[in-house]
């Protein structure tokens, strides 16, 4: 009898201590402690470091239970509008992860959704870096132009005074030309 009861103690004891170690149910699991670090964070309004202790946790604890929850505060934060803590691309790959993982139908909906409107906006973000680009080689290339433009416009003011000068000196010469033939001899 005290042999049964010391086999069920120890068998307790040892679930006891498995439930202990799970990731799940206990805070002592360094997936758990980093999560309540980021929930701290989060709730202190400091989301973008936050966000960036989600994604640690997802990246270092992959197979642990804490990894989808990670994963999808991790894209919820990186998607966020103020300026200071947007960042779409992390906020795209992370719910891009996101969609990988097993899901009830309303959040695969939802993760769905943001991942094709992160990706709108990215792909509107690469355009407007291309208009900004374009913009620029073409103010460079107006300032050249206008620059061009401005000596061109010196020199023809040169040259209309030269030829002036030229038209001056022409008519003085024709000038001495016609008193040198009116004094001629015959």
């Amino acid at each position: 009898m005290k042999y049964v009861a010391c086999v069920l103690f120890a068998a307790g004891l040892a679930c006891a201590g498995c439930s202990v170690f799970s990731d799940a149910r206990n805070s002592s699991s360094p997936a758990a402690r980093r999560m309540m670090f980021a929930d701290s964070l989060e709730q202190e309004g400091l989301y973008q470091q936050a966000a960036v202790t989600y994604a640690q946790v997802a990246t270092r604890f992959p197979k642990s239970g804490q990894y989808p929850l990670a994963v999808r505060k991790a894209a919820a934060l990186f998607s966020l509008s103020a300026p200071t803590i947007a960042n779409d691309s992390a906020a795209y790959r992370w719910y891009q992860a996101y969609l990988g993982l097993p899901l009830e139908k309303s959040e695969r909906e939802h993760a769905r959704i943001s991942v094709e409107l992160l990706s709108r906006i990215l792909s509107l973000h690469a355009q407007i870096v291309q208009l900004y680009t374009a913009t620029d080689s073409l103010s460079v290339l107006t300032k050249r132009q206008a620059a061009s433009v401005t000596a061109d416009a010196r020199r023809i003011q040169e040259v209309e005074q030269q030829l002036q000068q030229a038209q001056s000196e022409l008519a003085k010469i024709k000038e001495i030309d016609l008193r040198l033939s009116k004094n001629r001899p015959r």
